[in-house]
């Protein structure tokens, strides 16, 4: 891989982190600037990624108009400009200092330099559209610089922007020059640095146009878990649909070099790759809508679901989601990994024929030259006029030299001269012995002067197999063509073959043409017909194939053959069952099951070992914020001398009607803390209002009236619990509208907050005043039918009559201390 695709890779890396950051960032708080700098991201996004997969599949980059090249880029830089334009500091504006217009002097000469490499338009644009940009970031640098007491927070986003601008125009400067190398080349180093610059964007725009609280802070670890979860799904979407695109253009140029597929020039793959990077875009896009109108409720229904009775739930939840990662992460590995195996087993079996077939025709080579300077000389000898016998003389110490210097398979020359029989062994042939219809006398006067190797034979003396080199070299004075040839003893081929394995598996063989075998690891098949042994459908299969790998049925096992050819003549074959073949690699893969395995298991142990200690805790917790919220309620009630246990008894009584309307243990345990903490604003209160015994003024009224405001805003700083404020802010609001502190109506009330107003009137009601005692049940029953529809929303005053209804004993009011002293 060259240093340039690094960089194009780590660019694109970088910008799909940084598009993944804001995108969730603007999904939890939608907030404009992560809103641009998505647009930001996706816009560099699309000329990224067709231009990295373009280098990494087809090693260049590609050729494509100057606008198409740049259009990704230059979209993102406007969409920088637009960011910085609209989201600087409004004081900022009109602002002016002589070092803003700093970035109009130092790049005109820049310009002037990349347009003598022509791209009018395209450096226009990119020119004018950073140096504006980085005017209006000076603007706001030298405006805080001058008037820090003014400013909320230091300009980070700007300055991160003007850095990643000055590092944008070193990158262009660079690649107007020539380079020695890519490792010496500035424009590599600055691309990367710029790159993991813009990943920081949403930090520094958080920090200059936001409070950037920090959202976890006001988080469960269940919420924060689900969010962690929604992010690793949404990252391995993104990731994954990159890959699809990639593996999409590796598929498209395989077609394009096998000359297959609809596609088959570079234009075709480009298109391709534009289209791809705008498929892409759309399917984030799509992605991003339905997380960003989905995302809060679906967070609220973790809050509701997931908790308490529901853990269990939520445990089983994670423990799938985990499993199916880590099922997809063990397919994705053993994929990786057999291919990987598979791929350096086939390369070890075509190294191992090859370097066989080499060894085999160099011995053969020798051989060959053997048989042709003994030919050679043989023939001068008899141009020359030489007599035969002398010629026989030569024979006997050729064949005598070449066994004892060379070769002791090289056991002899013989030849036919003039019609007559020589052989450098001294054997002498039977009467009626005719070489010329010998199939090594055939073969040779075939070849026409050429050295042939003619189909081996076995010995039945020797038990050997010998294969016989031959060549014509005239033509005698009987007629007959004279030939020399040599015999040769295959049992250094034999050895060859012996040795033939791949990592001490499978076995080598030697055929020919006919399928006679010339060398098997099996001594027993030595000198017969690979058909008789195997069938004539695997001899077909190894002279169709010649020279490669390919598979077969032997003894009804799959096979993989490796071939390859020797002396054109011969075939050397390496044969190996595939589950001898593949066992490593089947062994590995077990080894990752095993270890994916365990380490799920570990994973699901320590998860459920923290889901445990977290239920443990968290009832813990709840536990103690309820005795302190009852705790700081009974404070509250112990303000007024008349109301004492008021918010406890609101509290059961919501909690009771919740019940009766559907709500889960969750919602009630909810609505059973608003209704404790429905009056905390009477803190705010005085005393000697709250307790007047006389009617209260105007203005003493209007003090009461504060209380749910109060409350409101004491409640609000609970970011774990938001809820809380509903029921402090509206339990006095009527369901006409004619309530306080904001006169909202009907469903305009939220349910909890109408739920503590009926809670709250019966309590009202069933409590002892200064100037009276607890109202009797069947008048309590006539005031909440009475209100319903005007104080009381018609669903929950019946609930809470329903529940009056059945209490015969009238237990549901403030006791008497005669009676806490009863119980």
């Amino acid at each position: 891989m060259s240093f340039e695709s690094v960089e194009s890779i780590a660019s694109l890396l970088c910008t799909i982190v940084g598009l993944l950051i804001c995108a969730f960032k603007y999904i939890e708080s939608p907030k404009s600037w992560y809103k641009y700098l998505t647009v930001f991201f996706l816009a560099n996004f699309f000329s990224e990624y067709y231009w990295t997969v373009y280098e990494l599949v087809m090693h260049d980059y590609p050729d494509i108009s100057m606008f198409m090249a740049y259009l990704g880029w230059n979209i993102g830089y406007l969409v920088l400009l637009v960011t910085v334009f609209f989201l600087r500091n409004r004081e900022s504006r009109k602002y002016f200092h002589p070092v803003i217009l700093l970035p109009f002097i130092t790049n005109v000469p820049q310009f002037v330099l990349y347009i003598s490499f022509g791209g009018v338009l395209n450096n226009l644009w990119e020119v004018g559209i950073t140096t504006l940009t980085m005017v209006f970031c000076l603007q706001e640098i030298m405006y805080y610089v001058t008037n820090r007491e003014k400013f909320r927070s230091f300009p980070y986003f700007s300055t991160l922007v003007l850095v990643f601008l000055f590092i944008q125009y070193g990158m262009w400067t660079a690649s107007c020059f020539d380079w020695s190398s890519p490792v010496v080349n500035p424009y590599n180093y600055l691309s990367i640095a710029g790159s993991l610059i813009c990943i920081f964007l949403a930090h520094a725009a958080g920090r200059s146009f936001g409070t950037e609280e920090s959202v976890m802070d006001t988080k469960s670890a269940i919420e924060l878990r689900f969010q962690a979860l929604v992010q690793a799904a949404v990252s391995l979407f993104t990731v994954g649909i990159c890959a699809a695109g990639f593996f999409t253009a590796y598929g498209i140029k395989n077609s394009m070099s096998s000359g297959t597929g609809f596609f088959r020039t570079e234009d075709n793959l480009i298109t391709v790759l534009l289209a791809l990077s705008a498929i892409l875009i759309v399917l984030f896009l799509v992605m991003f809508h339905v997380l960003t109108t989905r995302y809060h409720k679906i967070m609220e229904k973790v809050r509701k679901n997931f908790k308490g009775a529901h853990g269990q739930h939520y445990f089983a939840f994670i423990i799938i989601v985990t499993l199916v990662l880590m099922v997809f992460a063990v397919i994705y590995n053993g994929v990786v990994l057999y291919r990987t195996s598979v791929v350096s087993v086939y390369e070890d079996g075509d190294e191992e024929v090859k370097t066989t077939a080499t060894e085999l025709e160099n011995y053969l080579t020798k051989a060959v030259a053997t048989l042709r300077v003994a030919s050679d000389s043989v023939d001068l000898m008899e141009t020359n006029g030489r007599p035969t016998q002398e010629i026989r003389w030569y024979l006997m110490d050729q064949t005598a030299r070449q066994t004892s210097q060379f070769d002791e398979n090289f056991t002899g020359l013989y030849a036919y001269i003039n019609g007559e029989y020589l052989d450098g062994l001294g054997w002498v042939p039977p009467e009626g012995y005719d070489p010329t219809v010998r199939e090594w006398y055939q073969a040779a006067v075939f070849a026409d002067g050429e050295v042939v190797i003619v189909s081996p034979y076995l010995d039945v003396q020797t038990g050997s197999v010998v294969t016989t080199i031959a060549r014509s070299i005239s033509e005698g004075s009987n007629t007959a063509m004279n030939v020399v040839a040599l015999d040769v003893i295959v049992n250094h081929i034999k050895d060859v073959t012996q040795a033939v394995e791949i990592a001490g598996k499978g076995y080598g063989m030697v055929v020919n043409s006919d399928g006679f075998v010339v060398a098997h690891k099996d001594d027993s098949y030595d000198g017969r017909n690979i058909t008789d042994i195997y069938g004539q459908e695997l001899l077909d299969i190894i002279l169709s194939t010649g020279s490669g790998r390919t598979t077969a049925m032997v003894d009804d096992e799959k096979c993989t053959l490796f071939i390859a050819p020797v002396m054109n003549q011969w075939y050397a074959v390496i044969l190996i069952g595939n589950s001898e073949l593949f066992e490593d690699s089947y062994s590995g893969l077990a080894v990752n099951i095993m270890v994916s395995l365990i380490t799920f298991c570990l994973i699901s142990f320590f998860y459920y070992v923290g889901y445990k200690n977290e239920q443990i805790y968290g009832k813990k917790v709840e536990q103690m914020n309820i005795q302190v919220v009852k705790a700081l309620a009974t404070a509250i009630d112990a303000k007024d001398n008349y109301t004492n246990g008021h918010s406890s008894r609101v509290a059961e009584y919501s909690k009771m009607i919740a019940a009766r309307s559907g709500y889960s243990k969750e919602q009630q345990n909810e609505i059973y803390m608003m209704g404790l903490l429905h009056d905390v604003g009477k803190i705010g209160v005085p005393d000697m209002v709250i307790n007047k015994p006389t009617e209260l003024t105007d203005e003493e009224q209007a003090m009461i009236r504060k209380h749910p405001i109060i409350g409101n805003e004491i409640l609000e700083s609970i970011k774990e619990r938001p809820k809380l404020t509903i029921g402090a802010r509206w339990h006095h609001e009527r369901y006409d509208g004619k309530g306080y502190p904001d006169g909202l109506a009907g469903t305009d009330i939220p349910e909890e907050a109408r739920i503590i107003a009926v809670a709250d009137a019966y309590d009202a009601m069933t409590s002892r005043r200064s100037y009276r005692d607890v109202l009797p049940q069947k008048k309590v029953r006539r005031e909440l039918e009475m209100g319903i529809r005007t104080q009381f929303d018609p669903r929950f005053a019946r609930i809470m009559i329903q529940i009056l209804d059945e209490d015969k004993d009238y237990s549901l009011r403030e006791k008497s201390e005669s009676e806490y002293c009863q119980q």
